[in-house]
């Protein structure tokens, strides 16, 4: 069909990379769930980088036409920044977009300031987490900041996962709150549910390799807990930026992890995992927490960001408050020691996760903010 008789909304959805990650897991999510009959789909991605694996073939599945910017990258480069805004720039003009939905902070503030200078009639910005705090130096962060309070100016919508995340976000003055709008991840509910329990005694976390991920303190918790736990394995998936630190810390304590790389299978990962941990400083809504819980697992958590809004305290699973190996080591050790507790805090998340996390209200979410973009429009 002809673009210029197409009758269709034009989306374009960008996003820095597509590393094997919750954000880029959620944002294919969202477009496999897409009608194709009422949308005609363009996905832009930059190149994954170093040691974080990519949902490469899971995106060219979809009913996209898919691009890659070599130059859209994460770190700040201004030639490589102004060739991205080039590229974006022409794609959108090309495509005739009706919407442009930008994800993750550098195809945020690149993506958006293309889409305003390509006249694209409706701009949306998902936060799925704060990177304004806890991912950079403090230079890093201040620039990120600055440019984010620029392009908000041309931002119809910004999206956030969950409510602690919007209420994060609008002290940093880059919008009203009418400006925001809360849109919960949602994953394939019955896809994880479906795993059979294995018989491994496992506590085990997803996780890409961040600083604001605290997984130095899951090294930490395994070290001592092996003293009483002898015949359980600590197990992490992941890898990152910070893997090099973590394997020194974990071999300074005797190798009480193992380290499984990148998880191309997580509902293999989950299966015999007896207790799931979150050590995060913060997360937007903490998918690696609703698919443990999808899953049958108890949860671990910090007490942090949106992560209170999925994990109900003593129902569903322990919340605990952040930076505290402490409490982490006791929680933990309490619900391996306690089998009965274990599997009935895994029912119930089960069970919650069931009414609560399917992929679907995400789906009728998202799909009623295009349309309404493009009716104002």
């Amino acid at each position: 069909m002809n673009r210029t008789t197409d009758q269709r909304i034009g989306l374009m959805v960008v996003i820095t990379r597509l590393a094997v990650g919750g954000a880029p897991q959620s944002v294919l999510t969202c477009i496999g769930g897409l009608d194709p009959k009422q949308y005609r789909i363009v996905l832009v991605s930059g190149m994954p980088e170093k040691n974080e694996g990519d949902l490469m073939a899971d995106a060219r599945a979809l009913n996209a036409r898919l691009y890659l910017i070599s130059s859209l990258r994460r770190a700040p480069h201004p030639i490589n920044d102004l060739k991205a805004i080039w590229h974006l720039y022409r794609l959108m003009r090309r495509e005739r977009v009706h919407i442009a939905h930008t994800h993750l902070s550098k195809a945020g503030i690149l993506g958006r300031l293309a889409a305003h200078l390509a006249g694209v009639p409706a701009i949306v910005h998902t936060y799925h987490g704060d990177v304004l705090e806890g991912y950079f130096s403090k230079l890093k962060s201040w620039l990120y900041t600055s440019a984010e309070r620029v392009v908000a100016h041309m931002t119809d919508r910004f999206i956030c996962v969950s409510d602690a995340l919007k209420q994060r976000l609008l002290a940093y003055r880059l919008g009203s709150s009418a400006d925001f709008q809360v849109i919960a991840n949602g994953i394939d509910v019955d896809f994880f549910a479906s795993g059979e329990r294995g018989g491994g005694r496992r506590v085990g976390t997803l996780a890409m390799f961040y600083p604001i991920k605290r997984l130095d303190l899951f090294v930490c918790m395994a070290h001592r807990l092996r003293e009483t736990h002898a015949d359980v394995s600590f197990d992490i998936a992941g890898d990152g930026m910070e893997a090099e630190a973590l394997h020194r810390l974990s071999k300074s304590l005797g190798n009480p992890v193992v380290f499984g790389g990148i998880c191309r299978d997580k509902r293999a990962f989950l299966k015999d995992l007896d207790v799931f941990v979150s050590c995060s400083d913060f997360e937007g809504a903490g998918i690696g927490v609703m698919e443990a819980m999808a899953a049958g697992i108890p949860v671990v958590a910090t007490r942090v960001g949106g992560v209170p809004e999925i994990v109900q305290d003593g129902k569903t699973g322990m919340l605990l408050p952040p930076n505290d190996v402490d409490a982490l080591c006791s929680a933990v050790s309490h619900l391996l020691s306690d089998a009965r507790l274990r599997k009935g805090l895994g029912r119930a998340a089960q069970q919650y996760a069931r009414t609560h996390f399917s992929h679907k209200k995400m789906l009728l979410d998202i799909n009623a903010m295009y349309r309404g973009l493009t009716t104002n429009h």
